[in-house]
């Protein structure tokens, strides 16, 4: 072909050689396709927030396959493992996983394998954070998905008692990890992750329901592994006047299950009214400020996980002339095994406290709807870590070991003089429930207070 032949060739997609003229026809023809066919599904998207059209199709043979096979264009990046959302005639969306691609020679569209989900899958990670994914449980007709993996005896790990098995994209999921599924639990007991990248396969074997740890109605298991993240703030409010960077000065530790956490943190604001953030750049380096820019009360700012989102805490601030406040907190596990003691210090911004000491209330709960705040007037008010509409009412106790040998007593408190450190020992006379621990302080002759509610949980 001459210069012109080619160019023409090229515009009218025809192409300089047989194969690609070919490849070219077959593309036109899969948009024609595309256009006209009635198996076409419109507004097909994955949770990637990609969105498109695409051709859906069924296998004739072998009607009673839950597999079913997508075609699209070749420029839609769907990858293995996307969960695909399908809208109805009725706006019901179903979710289905693409767990295969077919390799085309001609390539002039994209073809896919899918299978339609049947469970949101939730777990504890190994981080303590809660995961969520739409998953496949693997049904015995299914051994067109079962031919991709690494089976023996129809199990990747053989089992004498009840299984499943479940198909997923790939999540970094450990071994006995626990799932529970219609009021059942399952623990993973050997996976595939290398067969079909993008995917993982899992083997899963029955387990026991957790009355204690395991939240059933929300398919939850092992809560007790949740990572509890707390703000701990100083008692007096943090004052910053006009045009401060509150990044620079902003007290507060971030914990983790009780203990300190270099957790990646970003400070977001609900009232630009009052803040406002500017990016500066430094050495090729973004740097974020939050600037204070108009007084006011209860400022609220909001502390978010950077690799967690989902996570938030808020904390409150003044915008005045003066800043003033003593950030101070209890350092300590938040919980206790029967019979065990835990050492707790007093974590101060300031280095001239040296004289503080620790007392133990006991604690009684209430409902708030139904008694009058009125009656409790003298006493302490802590918001219930586990039921909403219910506080805790701390009443300071007596901390020597007659009133600690009595069943109503949960824990003493004591001070280690060997260690320099205060102890709570919990009782070991099978009593659950929460104490709260306070700290009383003296500083520039005026007395503070701090308090950290403690819960004494079972040995296992």
């Amino acid at each position: 072909m001459n210069y012109l032949d080619v160019y023409f060739s090229r515009i009218n997609h025809m192409g300089e050689t047989t194969a690609e003229r070919i490849r070219n026809g077959g593309i036109r023809s899969f948009e024609k396709w595309l256009a006209e066919s009635p198996h076409t599904i419109r507004n097909l998207s994955v949770e990637r927030g990609i969105y498109f059209d695409g051709i859906i199709l069924t296998s004739k043979d072998k009607e009673y396959e839950k597999i079913m096979f997508l075609e699209v264009a070749n420029n839609v990046p769907l990858l293995i493992g996307d969960i695909m959302n399908w809208t109805l005639d009725d706006g019901s969306i179903e979710k289905w996983i693409i767990i295969q691609e077919e390799k085309k020679v001609n390539g002039t569209f994209r073809s896919f394998w899918i299978v339609r989900c049947n469970y949101l899958m939730k777990w504890i990670d190994a981080q303590g954070h809660l995961q969520q994914s739409w998953a496949y449980f693997v049904s015995s007709l299914d051994s067109k998905i079962k031919g991709n993996f690494r089976t023996w005896n129809n199990l990747i790990t053989p089992q004498p008692n009840k299984y499943a098995e479940l198909l997923m994209p790939r999540y970094p999921i450990d071994r006995a990890t626990n799932f529970i599924v219609e009021e059942e639990s399952w623990t993973v007991v050997e996976y595939d992750h290398t067969s079909v990248p993008g995917v993982i396969y899992l083997s899963l074997t029955e387990g026991k329901i957790n009355s204690i740890y395991d939240d059933v109605e929300n398919n939850i298991a092992d809560t007790d592994k949740r990572a509890q993240y707390k703000l701990l703030i100083p008692n007096e409010k943090q004052v910053f006047d006009v045009g401060v960077n509150i990044l620079e000065t902003l007290n507060f530790t971030l914990t983790k299950n009780g203990v300190p956490c270099k957790e990646p943190v970003k400070v977001l604001t609900t009232s630009s009214r009052y803040v406002k953030k500017e990016i500066e750049y430094k050495e090729d380096k973004q740097v974020e400020k939050l600037i204070t820019q108009q007084y006011g009360d209860n400022v609220e700012l909001v502390i978010q996980l950077v690799n967690y989102p989902s996570i938030t805490q808020h904390l409150f601030i003044d915008i005045k002339p003066e800043q003033q406040g003593i950030v101070a907190h209890i350092n300590g596990a938040d919980k206790i095994h029967l019979g065990y003691k835990e050492k707790y210090i007093l974590d101060a911004s300031i280095d001239d406290i040296q004289d503080y000491r620790f007392v133990l209330y006991k604690t009684i709960i209430i409902n708030i709807e139904d008694a009058e705040k009125e009656e409790y007037s003298n006493y302490l008010f802590f918001p219930h870590p586990k039921f909403p509409k219910s506080l805790l009412i701390g009443i300071l106790s007596n901390d020597s070991i007659d009133l600690y040998e009595k069943e109503t007593i949960l824990a003493k408190v004591s001070y280690d003089e060997k260690e320099g450190k205060w102890l709570v020992i919990a009782n070991a006379k099978n009593k659950l429930g929460y104490v709260v621990l306070g700290c009383l302080y003296n500083y520039n002759n005026q007395d503070y207070s701090i308090f950290k509610t403690i819960e004494i949980i079972p040995l296992w």
